[in-house]
Order: C-alpha cells, then sequence, then structure tokens
C-alpha cells in the first residue's frame, strides 16, 4: 500500500481539527445549556425540596467525575463501578425501550392474602370477623378473575431505584400516574450530575399536578434505604408502599442488594399495626391500671453512673438457653438476671430465680400463665416489669411492679393527653417494645441506660424445628416432649446466625430482630455494648459472644444496691390526679367515623376512583394523627384500617382489569364502611371492659 501523499496528510489533519473545532461548540453549547439547566432545576429544588437545593448547590463531586458528550451531542457518564459509561451512543432511544420494557414486564411488589379468609378467631375479636369477611371477598376475585400483570393507569406506588441522568424520567409517568413516588439514589455524583442534563424543574411541576407524593434518599446506603421506606411507610402508613411498582434504571451492585432486601423483606411493611380491639384493650386497661399504685418508668431519669455498669443478664426462651443455664447460674449472684414471660419457667427450673420477670402479651392469658406456672410465694419474690397496656391483674401478682408508656398506643395517647392537661408534662415512652418480650426487656434497662447487657435466648428463631423453645420451660414435659405447640406467624425465613451458619425464622420473630437492630442503632454513641450471647440470629448492634468467654468484673456496689436503686430512682408514683376518663371523647369519635363512612360513600366507575376514595379516606384519617387532643382517637382507628387497606388495595390491584374488579371492590368497602358506622357503639360500650381471652394451661396442645 503507497504512503498518503501529503495533500492527504494535510485534509486528514485539517479534518481532526475541524472535528475538535466542532466538539468543542458542541462542548461549549452544552456547557452553556447545562449551566443554565443547573440553575434552574436548583431553583425548583428550592421550591418543593429546599433541603435537596442547598446540599447539592455546593455539592463537590469525586475525582471519578466524568461527565462527557456522545458524537450526537447527548450527555454521559462513566459509571464508578464498572468505569464504562451508563449509556450507549443514544440515552433517550436506549432510556424510551427501557420504558417499554418495563410496561412489558413490570415488576410489581404484592402481598397474597389469600390465607385471611381462613383465620381463626379464638378470641372472639371483631378485627378477625372482618378480616375473614373481606378474606372472603378476595379469594373469590382470586377463583374468578384472572391476575393483574399491568400497570393501570394510576397505581398506588412507585419506588425508582437510580436516577443516572435522569433521561427515562422524561415520559416515565406519561402513561400513568403513582400516588406515592420513592426515587432512590445511592450515589450523590450521578443525582448531581442529572441536574445538568435532565429538566427537573418539568417533573417535579408534573407530580405536583398530578397530586403525587414524591420522596428522594440521596446518596445513603442499601440499609438506610430501607429504614428510609420503613420509616415513611409507618409515618404515613403502609398502603403508601401497596401494590408497588419497582423499577431499576441501571445496573449496580448496591442496588440488586437493595432491591433483594426489598423483596425479601417486604412483609415488615404489613406487619405490627395492632388493630381495634387491640386498641379498645389498651385504654381499657390503661384506664384500670391508671387506678392501681402504679410505679412509672420516667426514662429521663438516667441510672447512676454508679450503677449503670453493672451487667444486665436479658434471659429469653429461645432453643439456645439450654446450653447457656449454667453460665447464668454461675454469675447469678453478680448480675441482675432478666427473664422474658416462659423463660422464667426455665431458670426456677434449674433453681434461678430471676430478679425481673418481664411480660408483653395484653390478654388475660397471661395472668393465667403466671398463676399456673409460677408458685405466689417464688413472685413475691420477682420484681414485675409491663406496659401500661398489660391485662390489670397481672401488676398485683408479684412483690413490686413497674411500669413503662408503650409508644402509638391509644392508651398512651389518653394518658399523655391527660397527663399535660392535668400537669402540663408527658412521660417518655420507651420505643421498639414489641412485638416479643425480648425487645420488651432490651427497650426497659437500655431505656434506663444500662451499658452492659448480655442476651440469652435471643434466638428470633431456631434451627431445629422441633427445639422452638429451651427444653427447661413450661412448652416442653420434663421428658423433652412439646405439650405447647407455639403459635408460627408468618411464612418461614432463613437468616445468617449469630454464631455463622443459618437460623429458620419467621415474619414475626424476624420483626422482632429488626426491633431489636433498630433500637440498637438508637442507643448509638451511648456507650451500650449489647453482647449477644444466643445461638439464633445476627443481630446487627450487638456483638456475638460465647457465654464461656463472659468475663464479669468485680464492683463497687451489689446486685441489691443496684435493684434498689432502679425501684427507687427511674421509677416514681403516679400522680393521683389522672383521671383519663374526663378525655375518652365519644362523641368526637362518631363525627370522625362518619366522616370516613361519608368518603367511603362516594360514586366511583374504575380502579382509579376507587384508588383515590380509600386514599382520601386515609388521609382524613392520618390528618388527626399529630392532633394535640385526639390522637388516641386516631390510634383507636390506625391499625384496624391499615390492615383493611392493604387487603382492599391489593384486592384492587392483583385480579381483572380496571372494571372487572369493581363489584368486588364495592362488597369488600362495604363491609369495612358497616365496620367504621358501628365503631362508635363498641368504643362506647368496651372502653372500659377488660380483656377475657384466657387459655386453660392444663391441657396440653396437641
Amino acid at each position: 500500500m503507497s504512503e498518503p501523499s501529503q495533500q492527504q496528510q494535510i485534509e486528514e489533519i485539517e479534518a481532526q481539527l475541524k472535528g475538535i473545532s466542532e466538539k468543542d461548540k458542541r462542548d461549549a453549547l452544552f456547557a452553556e445549556e447545562a449551566n443554565k439547566r443547573f440553575e434552574n432545576n436548583i431553583n425548583a429544588f428550592k421550591k418543593y425540596f429546599p433541603d435537596i437545593a442547598t446540599k447539592f448547590l455546593s455539592h463537590q463531586p469525586s475525582e471519578k467525575f466524568n461527565l462527557f458528550l456522545n458524537e450526537n451531542g447527548t450527555a454521559n457518564f462513566v459509571d464508578y463501578d464498572t468505569g464504562v459509561p451508563l449509556y450507549g451512543e443514544d440515552p433517550l432511544a436506549q432510556s424510551n425501550s427501557q420504558i417499554e420494557q418495563m410496561f412489558k414486564n413490570p415488576i410489581m411488589g404484592k402481598v397474597d392474602h389469600s390465607r385471611v379468609e381462613f383465620l381463626k378467631n379464638e378470641t372472639n375479636f371483631v378485627h378477625i370477623d372482618l378480616m375473614k369477611s373481606i378474606g372472603r371477598v378476595y379469594n373469590n376475585a382470586s377463583q374468578n378473575l384472572g391476575e393483574n400483570k399491568a400497570v393501570d393507569e394510576r397505581v398506588p406506588s412507585a419506588i425508582i431505584f437510580g436516577v443516572g441522568l435522569g433521561y427515562y424520567l422524561n415520559n416515565f409517568f406519561d402513561k400513568f400516574i403513582a400516588d406515592y413516588i420513592s426515587i432512590f439514589e445511592p450515589n450523590e455524583d450521578y443525582f448531581f450530575a442529572s441536574l445538568f442534563t435532565f429538566d427537573w424543574q418539568s417533573f417535579l411541576q408534573k407530580v405536583d399536578d398530578s397530586g403525587s407524593f414524591l420522596y428522594f434518599a440521596i446518596g445513603v446506603s442499601e440499609s438506610e434505604m430501607y429504614e428510609a421506606l420503613h420509616d415513611r411507610a409507618n409515618q404515613i402508613g403502609a398502603f403508601s408502599v401497596a401494590s408497588a411498582l419497582f423499577f431499576q434504571h441501571y445496573p449496580s451492585e448496591a442496588v440488586n442488594r437493595l432491591i433483594a432486601e426489598f423483596k425479601g423483606n417486604f412483609h415488615q411493611f404489613f406487619m405490627g399495626w395492632g388493630f381495634f380491639d387491640d386498641a379498645l384493650l389498651s385504654i381499657a386497661h390503661t384506664v384500670e391500671n391508671s387506678h392501681k399504685p402504679v410505679n412509672l418508668l420516667k426514662p429521663e431519669n438516667k441510672i447512676s453512673p454508679d450503677f449503670n455498669q453493672f451487667p444486665i443478664f436479658i434471659v429469653a426462651n429461645g432453643p439456645s438457653l439450654d446450653k447457656d443455664i449454667e453460665v447464668i447460674k454461675k454469675y447469678q449472684k453478680d448480675v441482675i438476671v432478666v427473664a422474658c414471660n416462659s423463660a422464667t419457667t426455665s431458670l426456677l427450673n434449674h433453681g434461678i430465680v430471676p430478679d425481673f420477670h418481664v411480660a408483653l402479651e395484653r390478654t388475660k392469658a397471661t395472668e393465667d400463665f403466671l398463676v399456673a406456672f409460677v408458685p405466689e410465694q417464688t413472685r413475691q419474690e420477682i420484681n414485675l416489669l409491663v406496659l401500661n397496656v398489660m391485662y390489670p391483674g397481672v401488676l398485683d401478682l408479684f412483690g413490686w411492679c413497674g411500669v413503662a408508656l408503650k409508644g402509638n398506643e391509644a392508651g398512651t395517647s389518653l394518658f399523655h393527653i391527660t397527663e399535660y392537661l392535668k400537669n402540663n408534662r408527658i412521660t417518655t415512652t420507651i420505643g421498639f417494645s414489641n412485638p416479643l418480650v425480648g425487645n420488651t426487656a432490651l427497650s426497659f434497662f437500655g431505656s434506663m441506660e444500662f451499658k452492659n447487657i448480655y442476651l440469652f435466648g435471643a434466638d428470633n428463631g431456631y434451627k431445629d424445628p422441633n427445639h422452638h423453645h429451651s427444653k427447661g420451660s413450661y412448652y416442653y414435659s420434663g421428658e423433652g416432649k412439646t405439650i405447647h405447640a407455639p403459635l408460627k406467624m408468618g411464612g418461614e425465613l432463613v437468616v445468617p446466625g449469630n454464631f455463622g451458619g443459618e437460623v429458620i425464622t419467621d415474619h414475626f420473630m424476624h420483626t422482632g430482630k429488626v426491633q431489636m437492630e433498630r433500637f440498637l442503632e438508637s442507643k448509638l454513641g451511648t456507650g451500650l455494648n449489647c453482647y449477644n450471647c444466643s445461638d439464633g440470629t445476627a443481630i446487627k448492634g450487638s456483638m456475638p459472644l460465647l457465654s464461656e468467654d463472659i468475663f464479669i468484673e468485680s464492683t463497687n456496689v451489689s446486685k441489691h444496691e443496684v435493684i434498689s436503686f432502679i425501684k427507687a430512682e427511674p421509677f416514681k408514683s403516679l400522680e393521683q390526679n389522672i383521671n383519663l376518663e374526663e378525655f375518652l371523647d365519644f362523641d368526637e369519635f362518631e363525627q370522625l367515623c362518619n366522616v370516613i363512612a361519608e368518603i367511603l360513600d362516594s360514586e366511583i366507575n374504575n380502579r382509579a376512583d376507587a384508588l383515590q376514595q380509600l386514599l382520601k379516606s386515609l388521609r382524613y384519617l392520618f390528618s388527626f394523627k399529630n392532633h394535640p387532643r385526639f390522637t388516641h382517637l386516631y390510634l383507636l382507628l390506625e391499625g384496624e384500617s391499615l390492615y383493611v387497606t392493604s387487603v382492599l388495595i391489593s384486592l384492587l390491584y392483583n385480579f381483572g382489569d380496571d372494571k372487572e374488579i369493581i363489584p368486588y371492590y364495592q362488597e369488600a368497602k362495604e363491609l369495612w364502611k358497616d365496620f367504621i358506622l358501628e365503631a362508635p357503639n363498641q368504643y362506647r360500650t368496651r372502653w372500659n371492659v377488660l380483656s377475657d381471652y384466657s387459655f386453660d394451661y392444663s391441657k396440653p396442645s396437641v
């Protein structure tokens, strides 16, 4: 091949120079437009999300930051994880294609409520009757209609992972509207880049015009993103994530892990709300307990530094307790032993009398259990710790009783209203105190600011399906055979173990594990050391510690002195002028229920109308959530409304098309409306009716 001529070389150089010149012009034009777009976007965020505007106005990106132009003048960005561009040569076409694929194969977060119809109502709760009736309609729809796999014109929730440069958001919501939109972007630099490439101003205006609620989580870890959505679901209701459309914009290990966590733990958004009967018991028991000589925990009265280093052994009744009994026996004189309900029977069978017994379940069955399995003379040697919603008879069974206020309870809210209006102060609640008794015990002693807490038998699961509790407890006979089978709550999960390996748990126990983790996270920076000696689930925030490696240092105070201090200082006698009956507000509750029923009675024609009807009723109810005077009325209906609405939204979106599902929805909604109209009468007649749910512990269960 002949060498290029001088003329050809000159032409090639001229072409290169021309290309460079044209690129410089494109870059300069893009820079001008991008800077203007950034300014407009910042102003838009100042209007809707001022914190985001402030943060990114002065954001300094990483040295990896590489925003560049493709040959066709479109912006592109080099991915930090892979080192290659996020997009091809035509990002707009690529993003449009991605949206088309989403509509063909949408990923929906749905909850199956097919088992609701078959709930057992051993407690005679009106809540169970309602759920069974609605569950029957749900299953009828499931049997008679096909599965709904489409993205409807209006959906409850869209959860978006990854902003990238924002191209796909141009027409993401062209074909549908989501009432609740959550946008997660793990990398702050990516979002920063989108401020130069995407018209956020128009997007935010579009969302605002549609009446949707938009939430951002930018630059946070996977676990923080999950917590952000969980906290928001708690604040405004799990209906905000029901029947959620999931969308992942770009491949990312961080986002993949996050989506896997969402799918694995989606059940947590739909558990542990309480319900109407529960709320009525909360008020009845709190009112009755307020008439007793109660020792009320004041968490602001911290344990003195002279005592707070004293070790606390919290003993739950998981199967791994059996291997640690001898260690607990060895140290019992040098530590405070706190037994979690049935764990007391295990300890007593090994000659260990706990210093504190903690109980959580609010029904009369708790009293029946204690009378049946803990002798009266022994109970007089033990101190009791319970929450204000406990069955009142339980408070009289022990030598001394301390009570703490449980958050998010109708009875607690009524107590706070009375306390504030009478004495101009409010007693702090203890957090993360349910659903397991181990949660209650950890919350009690962590809230008192003890610094060295050891967990035994807090397995939150089991390795052997036939060995679900300590074999020394009342669940087993002397030969180790099961005589009282435990309840299984929800489907099984497999999670990492505290000392490695895997542990079987269910949704209920898993929520207990997560609640422990949230409590420990809330205590970061306080000096709390939580040692997990249980051979069960791993608990983030605790330190795995084999019981044989425990070393208890001698202290200058005795166990007796510490217990006496607890009973005298953090706990104080209840003021005599607390008369909760003055603020029950029956008429106001009836008015609240009538308005909700009126909203539910409005005419609907399709799925979108039905969704808006439900959300309007919920938003009205939730407007009372932080009401200074009527929060207890909101809490009477909160749990019930969340349970029912989750099933109704799933019914609406899981089956049939836009019109086919409406008769089923109408039937289920009428059941809910009738319940709402009857609720004021239930409140008037049951506000002082204590739990009557009992259990014959003398009869072994099969």
